[in-house]
């Protein structure tokens, strides 16, 4: 697969103050009251126990950046210096954003400092009042409407759709399995959902797939590729293509291994647009459907695959891959 995109590798990693606190304190240090000036007693405000962390990372596992949620209240956003106007702060905002989307809020708000206002006007916050003064720094009020800016196509429901689409397809070998896989990749323009045991390389280190995957994720900034795998240690020891497009595309890629202490069913699925599912029931094997439309089957494993998601972490060792 060919591609000239370069782009410079952020993982942004969402975590909790229990684990983290330590790291966070000292980024935010770094750049509030050591480069702001703004009073230490200020900037730890006691909220941070409740909030939900991102900790943006960069080549070598090196921190770079971090921000919080609060409710429905971004705050805290602070890129070191060194790493600024090279996209950590969008790659932070986004992850806050694909979250927010995911749980179903209705709006994001925080207070921007001035100089930053159009850093978050690009990517669709409006000021909501006026002027303020925070820690000796002026401050705007701003908030995302997230329906409007999840950009998703808003299309009447056809009153039937072609019995075709429809159609349960049987799928029972590797070729096949790979074949669908391609289609869903090539067909999808807003997410794909893939919980895999361990990324099969019959059907997903395959050229066709990854540029699927590579189109996608670089078509839209609000575009989810959202990988999850229950065992990846044979990803860290040999070379996988979709393993290796993640690690380019790390801020719009993301790929995380399962909670070792969460069951599931579940054996290996990938999910289209709401719309496309391919289930594989055989571990170990190839035996399961194809439905190039079925939004309530596609919804429900979504679900399943979000609760799953919220409960895992990115993998260390792949994201040493980077250095």
């Amino acid at each position: 697969m060919t591609d000239t995109i370069d782009f410079f590798p952020i993982t942004v990693e969402q975590t909790d103050w229990q684990s983290s606190g330590d790291l966070l304190t000292r980024l935010r240090h770094r750049v509030f009251v050591e480069e702001q000036g703004v009073p230490e007693s200020e900037e730890l405000d006691g909220k941070d126990g409740e909030a939900l962390h991102w900790i943006a990372w960069g080549q070598g596992d090196v921190p770079m950046g971090t921000a919080r949620l609060v409710g429905n209240r971004i705050g805290r956003m602070a890129v070191l210096e060194e790493y600024r106007d090279k996209g950590v702060g969008s790659a932070l905002l986004r992850a806050i954003i694909n979250h927010a989307l995911r749980t179903g809020l209705q709006t994001l708000v925080l207070d921007a400092q001035t100089h930053a206002l159009r850093f978050y006007r690009g990517v669709g916050f409006e000021t909501t009042g006026p002027e303020f003064m925070d820690a000796g720094i002026p401050h705007r009020p701003m908030a995302l409407d997230l329906p409007r800016f999840s950009h998703r196509r808003v299309e009447p429901q056809p009153a039937s759709v072609d019995d075709e689409l429809r159609r349960r397809i049987a799928v029972e070998s590797a070729d096949d399995f790979a074949r669908h896989a391609e289609a869903i990749a090539r067909g999808s323009d807003r997410a794909i959902r893939l919980f895999s045991d361990q990324l099969d390389r019959a059907l997903y280190d395959q050229e066709g797939f990854c540029e699927g995957v590579l189109r996608l994720a670089t078509r839209h900034p609000n575009a989810e590729v959202m990988i999850l795998v229950r065992d990846t240690a044979d990803l860290v020891s040999r070379h996988h293509r979709l393993v290796e497009l993640f690690l380019r595309l790390t801020s719009r890629i993301q790929l995380r291994k399962l909670n070792p202490e969460r069951e599931t069913l579940h054996t290996e699925f990938l999910v289209g647009d709401e719309e496309s599912v391919l289930y594989n029931q055989l571990a170990g094997g190839y035996q399961g459907y194809y439905y190039r439309y079925a939004p309530l089957e596609a919804r429900r494993l979504g679900q399943d695959f979000d609760s799953l998601w919220d409960s895992s972490a990115p993998d260390p060792a792949i994201r040493r891959l980077h250095i």
